[in-house]
C-alpha cells in the first residue's frame, strides 16, 4: 500500500505572541514538499494546528493512500482522535462548559480529515527535540518564520 509521509510543528516566541509552523509533505509519487508561514501575535497551539492544516490541504483527493502525520503535539493528535467529537456534540463546549479553545481551527482540521475520507490518517507522536529528521526540520522552519527570517 503506497504511503504519504507528513511531519508537522509549531514554533511561538512567547506563548502568545510571534510564531510560526512548518510541514513536510512527501506524497505517494515521490514529490517532497517543504511548508512554512507565520503570524505575529499567537500561541504554539495554533502553529501546530496550522502546520496540520496546510500539510493535509496539501493532498488531492480523491486518494487511497496511508495518511503517516508524525508530529509531537499531544494537543493536536488528543484533539482531533479524543476531545473533537464531544466539543462539537456539547456545542463547542470543553467538558467545564467553556468555549472551545481555537475552534476556527478545530473546524478546519475536521474538514481536512472529512476531506480526504476514504484515506486512513494515522497519527503518530514523535518526540520533540530527540533527533527525528522530519520533525527536526520542521521546528527549523517554524523557528525561521517565528523570528521572520
Amino acid at each position: 500500500m503506497e504511503s504519504i509521509v507528513i511531519f508537522t510543528d509549531g514554533a511561538c516566541s512567547g506563548n502568545p505572541g510571534p510564531g510560526g509552523w512548518g510541514s513536510i509533505v512527501a506524497l505517494d509519487n515521490g514529490q517532497v514538499s517543504e511548508l512554512g508561514g507565520g503570524e505575529s501575535d499567537t500561541t504554539n497551539n495554533r502553529m501546530e494546528m496550522t502546520a496540520t492544516i496546510r500539510a493535509l490541504a496539501k493532498i488531492a483527493t480523491p486518494t487511497t493512500a496511508r495518511i503517516l502525520l508524525y508530529t509531537d503535539s499531544t494537543y493536536v493528535i488528543k484533539g482531533i482522535t479524543q476531545w473533537v467529537d464531544g466539543w462539537r456534540s456539547r456545542g463547542w463546549k470543553n467538558a467545564e462548559g467553556k468555549d472551545v479553545a481555537n475552534r476556527d481551527l478545530w473546524e478546519e482540521l475536521m474538514r481536512q480529515v472529512g476531506r480526504l475520507k476514504p484515506a486512513n490518517i494515522e497519527w503518530k507522536y514523535v518526540r520533540g527535540h530527540a533527533g527525528f529528521a522530519g520533525n527536526e526540520r520542521c521546528d527549523e522552519i517554524a523557528v525561521a518564520f517565528s523570528k521572520r527570517q
